[in-house]
């Protein structure tokens, strides 16, 4: 049958297939998949000529762990099957990937080596829901992204990405959390300049980046409820400005600078001029990428609600 060869070829290439247990499972993010399990795949060579993959009977979630995959492209797309609602590619070496999947539900590159994220034109991908892409050479965002029209996350922390056109998510009508943090993003924005409104956005992460500014910032976000700003390079004359918009909209701010060089306001650093920001900023990334998210339960900020150890600075 379809299921033994499947297995048969699994075990001739020496993979390690995990069988779902109960001590396995774990929650996924969708809920249909809850409580079938998972299958992993451990340090596998795959190449669409040979199929070590076949298309059939993988459900619930997919796990490839430190695989080598020079293109995921559409032939190890169409092998997944129509039961694989979410996958997740973690470590190894995969730095080419051309999505072209019309079922899927979730997609996780994690420290994969991905430089390269092209989406398919000829597959429907708005069954996608969540799109994480995280610890990757990743510098610039494809115009096929716009095709997410079904995203409600997309999780781009952690890159090396250094601008983001925002155009890229007019279309994304459910998106509700967006994360770019931790990346070298220097403008965010949109081309041409636009009174474009993305009203869908609940939660935006921009912190350790290298932005001085973010004119589009609160106007292009009317529905926001939280916004993170920690570790850039800002100016004092936006962090005056923001600081106004976000009271105006009652938008919650999470995080704060400490030990900053130049000014700080609000519970963030600012720089009157141009002078050593880009270093001090490039330090602060560092920094981000090597540790985790600092917290505390000090500020000499304006803070307007505090949850646990963490300050919410207005």
């Amino acid at each position: 049958t379809r299921v033994s060869s499947v297995l048969s070829r699994i075990v001739w290439i020496g993979c390690v297939l995990g069988a779902p247990t109960v001590s396995e499972a774990r929650a996924v993010p969708h809920h249909r998949q809850r409580g079938e399990g998972i299958r992993r795949l451990h340090n596998v060579t795959l190449d669409s000529r040979n199929s070590n993959l076949t298309a059939g009977s993988t459900s619930g979630e997919l796990v490839l762990e430190g695989c080598q995959v020079n293109h995921f492209g559409v032939e190890l797309f169409g092998l997944l099957g129509t039961r694989t609602g979410s996958l997740s590619l973690r470590g190894g070496h995969i730095p080419r990937i051309t999505y072209a999947s019309p079922t899927l539900d979730t997609l996780v590159v994690d420290e994969t080596g991905l430089y390269e994220f092209e989406v398919n034109s000829s597959y429907p991908v708005a069954s996608l829901r969540i799109l994480q892409i995280t610890r990757n050479p990743l510098e610039q965002l494809s115009p096929g992204l716009a095709r997410f029209s079904g995203l409600h996350r997309l999780d781009l922390s952690r890159n090396q990405l250094t601008s983001v056109e925002l155009g890229l998510f007019n279309g994304m009508s459910r998106l509700r959390d967006l994360d770019l943090s931790v990346n070298r993003i220097v403008w965010l924005g949109f081309v041409p300049p636009a009174t474009a409104r993305l009203a869908s956005i609940r939660n935006l992460w921009v912190s350790y980046n290298r932005l001085q500014r973010f004119d589009e910032f609160p106007a292009a976000f009317p529905g926001l409820d939280t916004v993170r700003l920690l570790g850039n390079q800002w100016t004092c004359r936006w962090v005056d400005r923001a600081r106004l918009d976000i009271m105006r909209h009652g938008i919650t701010v999470f995080g704060a600078d400490y030990d900053c060089p130049g000014a700080r306001q609000g519970g963030l650093c600012c720089y009157e001029g141009d002078d050593d920001v880009t270093e001090d900023a490039a330090s602060s990334v560092v920094l981000a990428e090597t540790t985790p998210a600092h917290r505390t339960n000090r500020s000499d900020g304006i803070v307007g609600v505090r949850y646990g150890e963490v300050e919410v600075f207005l």
